[in-house]
């Protein structure tokens, strides 16, 4: 049986390794960069960052704050549309496009 993904909750996950900070008014999610073997080898001979500074703009701000396991997709969505109307239309593409990153980069997981 498929289960609606519209009823899942995402939720940030928390741990010491990813970060969100406020900065001029909307977020920057801060997390761990994973190399490739390649990409490890030239940042051990040139150097660079460990982390990836990640600035959302308003909109994905919004979604960010909203990923907190109270809220489910559908809600989300909902809120989402009511708050930017127009602006961000279609909203349930523009959330459920957010929300498969953050899941694609490990940074939230979906509950029931």
């Amino acid at each position: 049986m498929k289960e609606n993904l519209l009823e899942h909750r995402p939720t940030q996950i928390k741990n010491n390794e990813i970060e969100s900070v406020y900065e001029n008014g909307k977020i920057t999610i801060i997390y761990p960069k994973k190399f490739g073997r390649i990409e490890k080898w030239v940042k051990d001979r040139i150097g660079g960052p460990d982390q990836v500074r990640r600035p959302l703009d308003k909109f994905t701000t919004f979604i960010w704050e909203n990923c907190n396991g109270e809220n489910n997709i559908a809600e989300i969505i909902s809120k989402f549309d009511r708050k930017f109307g127009e602006e961000v239309a279609p909203a349930d593409v523009r959330v459920q496009k957010f929300i498969k990153q953050l899941l694609e980069l490990n940074l939230i997981t979906l509950n029931l």
